[in-house]
């Protein structure tokens, strides 16, 4: 059941959110873009709100290899209550994020486990990759 929930959300298309789910501040998100080489599209609630959907394109792909280092362990942190949250590493199908050579213009994700639907749709997060940060970014 599990893996079935698992390919439908893998092959859904990426979709642009609604205003106010990507960087906090517009500055950021510049920042990000010349720092990282990544376009930070969003957070939001998947598989009935137990999983959070972490999504960004990748527009420098030499700046951006460092999200993609597989020993790199990301955190998405809820603002509200300050609980960090980790990508899931299931035996089958290994931690649910991508960790191939990124490509310049395509979209990536990676899946954060909300046990209990801790983070909710309006809630503010932040995403650390190593040094890579972003913060207050608003779930959809």
């Amino acid at each position: 059941m599990f893996a079935l929930l698992l390919a439908i959300f893998l092959s859904a298309p990426a979709s642009t959110p609604a205003p106010g789910g990507g960087a906090g501040h517009p500055r950021e998100s510049s920042l990000v873009k010349r720092r990282w080489g990544v376009d930070v599209i969003g957070v939001r609630e998947s598989a009935a709100g137990y999983m959070l959907e972490f999504r960004y394109r990748v527009i420098d792909p030499a700046k951006a290899a460092p999200l993609f280092a597989r020993k790199t362990k990301p955190l998405l942190v809820h603002e509200e209550s300050g609980a960090k949250l980790v990508v899931p590493t299931p035996a089958k199908t290994g931690a649910l994020r991508n960790s191939d050579t990124p490509l310049a213009g395509h979209t990536y994700w990676m899946f954060f486990a909300n046990p209990g639907r801790l983070v909710k749709p309006g809630n503010h997060v932040s995403v650390e990759i190593g040094a890579f940060k972003t913060d207050r970014m608003m779930v959809q």
